[in-house]
This record gives C-alpha cells, structure tokens and sequence, in this order.
C-alpha cells in the first residue's frame, strides 16, 4: 500500500524535473565518494549530524576506543558537517603536532563553544598574533607562576598552606571536604601570582571561580564536538545548561574588565606591581618603538587570556589534585610510599620547597601515573588542519580537526604494560628495564598547554605537604571506589590523621 502510494505521488512530478532531481542525485553521491576517496576510514552516523547522537559523556571515549580496534589508529568521524581526525596512538599525535605541526597549528575556525569562550585569549589566537603574544605570556606566567612558588617569593603561598595544616590538625581526623580546601588555596595561589598584594580582591576570584565551575559544566567532551552555525543556533540552545553559561561567561568578563580598567586608571611604568601592568608596560614599549605587533596587545586580549588562567589555574590545579588524592585513598600502599620518601628526602621539621621536587623520584613517577589515568578530557578536539595533508598514510583535507584520544593513548597496551594497573614504577628507570612514555595530557608541540608548570608546582606543593602532615583515609562503612560523579560533584569527604613525628 506504502509503495503505491510512492509511486502514485512520483507519477505527479514533471518527468524532466524527476531527471534532473535524479541527476544531482547521482552528482552528489559521486562528489562524496571522491571527496572521501583516501580518507581515514571511520563510522557513518546520521546526515549532518553525523556520528554525534551516539556519543555521550560517559562512555564517548570507549567508542571511539572501540572504533580505533576497527579502523585502525587513526579514524574519521563527522558531527554536525565537521570532519575530526581520531588520533588513537603516540605515533599519530607525533606525527600531525611535531612533525607536521605546520599543517596542524591553528585552532579551529567555526564555532566552537570553548572557542567562542576563551575567543580572545592567547590560547585561542592565530598567526602572528598568536606567536607574538604567547611568548609574552608564556615568560610572565613562567616568572608570576611557577616561579613565584618557590622557597625565595613565597612567604604568602606558605603562610596559607600552614593556615590550613593547623585548620586539619583542629578537626583530629574528621571528615572534611578536601576539594572545597584544595579549591580555595588554588585561589589563594592564583591571586598571589598574578596579582600581588593589588587590584584583585579574594572574592572577586571566588566569584569568578564559582561562576567558571558552572560554566564548565556546559564544556563536556560531546559538546566540543558540535561545530557550526547550525549547531550554534539549532543543537547548543537544547544543551543543558548552555543559556546559563553565556550568562555566566558575560558576568566573568565584566569581573575582569572591571579589573583590566582599575589597572589602566592607575598604572605607573615606574612601579610594575603584577601581571596586569607587565601587559600594559610591553604594548606601550612595542608601540614606543613603533613595532607593529602592538596592535595584538589589545585589552580583549588581556581579558580573554585572564579568563582561562583564572579559570584553569584554579580547576585544573584543584581537580589533578583531587585526582592524585583519589589516587591515594584507593591506593593506600602507594601514600606510604610517597610519605616514606618524603620523610627520607625533606623530613618533617621543615616544609617541602620546589627544589624538593627534583629528588622526589617515586613522587614525581606517582604524578605522571596519576595524570596518565585521569579523567579530566578523555579526548579533545585540538587543531584544524590549515592545508592538505596525510596523517598515517591517508589523505587529510584542509578543515579537518583533529581530536587528540587520551585515552586511547594512555591506554594503549603497546606503550603501556598492563595499561589497566595503577603502577607508578613504569616511570622509574631500572637497569635493563625501559621506562614508559610520559603522559600527553597537557598536550605536545607549540600548542601544548602553557600553564602546565605552574599547575604541576602547585600541586607538588599541596600533596606533598598534606602527605607530610597527615595520613589520609575515606570515611568509614563508604565505598573504597570514588567514581567519576563524585569526583566531579565538588565534594570528597576525606579523614586527614595528623601524623606523629615524635
């Protein structure tokens, strides 16, 4: 009956229209599959929307784990018209950021909801501008970050940690909520390091960091994969939470213009007192001798990149962090470990300093461990392919993005042994034992990510300092598991024993 009335309906279209409906038909089929003659090879999904509908939050990752076993290391799949490149191996990701990180060095051009966030910050500039104000950032961060942490700068930084290694002492092994700790020294470092002792006040960067948290919560792995006018318009307004993280980036850059403008009104060249007036001291320098890369210099610029330090120096910090204690508590062999070489290599009459770290060898192999099975993004859409290329032999065309798979990699069994088990001994060089591949997470080639100093010398910090003082256990008749909901929920109930040194 259904085919009846089919063909009495095609019977009624004009022959000659029928033809040539059939002709572009026929055209676009033969267009596709050229277009896609020696791409990588890769699942199908729906039309425009691609394979997008059958990826979630939870278990995207094992799909495309799935999809790599298929097809082979690297893959492609497409969400909502855009094609992303799979990188499921060490090799691919070498391959397309350092050796063919020409072809693979700008961000992607359409819209992106972390694009359109952190839009004017440095992380997300092309070209010229890109180099010109990433060196500029990336050797002030270096200084106020990393830098600022060590035994000489840092009275500040370690007269908030002793604050709260007397707080813990206080609570005799109570439970208490290490994340909302950890978030707050995060803050306090944050704040010491960019700013000093001016312009910024401590609940400005609590409210920014509340409203960042709520933001991110929109910026899931699934959602960095819509891409495109449609999808801004028609898909990303029926997303959970979008509206509210438009509304909260607006307030977050006016907290930071009011900031950048508090600044300007009374800057000083003869008296530099933070980042801000690091900033505007090199544009006015760059436009003093009449260099053209001052008009990159710009208080959009300015504002953009503070919003992703801010935002990243506090939650990346506190969430490795909170991870390597998750680490810890379901490991408990592994904290004496540490303990162990703490009290071997510092002791427990003085607090650990950054120059500690370097001898730190099972704590620093417990790190990179950590970061190897963490659950922050198991993959991440990265570069837009700028020229046609190849990657592991196939052809890539100009627009493609690649999607950098940690946990693909970080997974794989011919990097990793026993790529399941939490071993930090894979990082310690033994004779006639090869030490494993460190971790990517923080990405690789001129796009790795320029906070990953500051970040790892903070957390350095707080564990190890939280380890020298206390022995950390989960509360009694809970689970001994921390699973990914709690982790990401803000609250981890955690018993903290003071530890006897007597």
């Amino acid at each position: 009956m259904q085919m009846d009335v089919i063909i009495d309906k095609l019977s009624t279209i004009p022959p000659v229209s029928l033809a040539i409906a059939l002709v572009l038909l026929l055209i676009t089929i033969i267009y596709l599959a050229v277009r896609n003659k020696d791409l990588p090879p890769g699942p199908i999904g729906l039309p425009y929307l691609g394979y997008w509908p059958f990826l979630n939050n939870a278990t995207g990752h094992l799909k495309l784990d799935a999809f790599k076993k298929k097809y082979g290391d690297v893959f492609s799949f497409s969400c909502t018209g855009q094609l992303y490149i799979n990188l499921g191996s060490l090799k691919a990701v070498r391959e397309a950021l350092i050796s063919k990180s020409d072809c693979f060095g700008e961000r992607q051009s359409g819209f992106n909801l972390m694009a359109y966030i952190f839009r004017d910050g440095v992380a997300f500039q092309n070209g010229e501008k890109w180099k010109a104000t990433r060196k500029f950032f990336i050797q002030v961060l270096r200084e106020r970050g990393a830098n600022s942490l060590k035994s000489s700068l840092s009275a500040s930084i370690y007269d908030s940690i002793n604050s709260t290694i007397n707080d813990l002492k206080a609570k005799k092994g109570e439970p208490v909520n290490f994340i909302e700790i950890l978030t707050n020294k995060c803050n306090a470092f944050l704040r010491f390091a960019l700013f000093g002792d001016y312009g910024v006040t401590e609940e400005q960067v609590h409210r920014f960091n509340e409203l960042y948290s709520t933001q991110i919560e929109c910026m899931t792995p699934t959602n960095m994969l819509l891409n495109g006018t449609i999808a801004r318009y028609l898909i990303f307004p029926f997303t959970p939470k979008y509206f509210q993280a438009l509304k909260t980036h607006k307030e977050m850059r006016q907290i930071l213009v009011d900031i950048v403008n508090k600044h300007k009104a009374t800057y000083d060249k003869e008296h530099i007192r933070n980042f801000v007036d690091e900033y505007i001291q090199e544009r006015d320098k760059r436009r003093s001798r009449g260099d053209p890369t001052a008009e990159y210099f710009t208080d959009e610029v300015l504002v953009g990149t503070l919003m992703q330090f801010m935002g990243d120096g506090v939650l990346a910090v506190a969430s490795f962090a909170t991870l390597l204690l998750k680490n810890l508590l379901e490991n408990p062999e592994e904290q004496e470990k540490v303990y162990k070489e703490i009290v071997e290599v510092i002791g427990t009459e003085r607090h650990p300093v950054i120059e500690d770290k370097s001898q730190l060898t099972y704590f620093n192999a417990y790190l990179l461990e950590s970061l190897r099975v963490g659950e922050f993004f198991n993959f991440f859409p990265s570069q837009e392919c700028t020229k046609e290329t190849t990657l592991g032999g196939y052809k890539i065309p100009k627009g493609a993005v690649i999607v950098i798979n940690f946990y693909c990699v970080h997974t794989d069994p011919k990097i990793y042994e026993e790529p399941k088990k939490f071993d930090p001994s894979r990082y310690i060089q033994e004779e006639g034992k090869k030490r494993s591949e460190l971790p990517i997470s923080f990405g690789m080639g001129k796009r790795a990510c320029v906070g990953e100093g500051y970040t790892m010398t903070q957390v350095f910090l707080l564990i190890t300092t939280m380890l020298q003082n206390f022995q950390l256990s989960l509360p009694e008749r809970r689970k001994k598991i921390i699973d990914y909901e709690e982790f990401m929920s803000g609250k981890l109930l955690i018993c903290a024993k003071p530890r006897d040194h007597k």
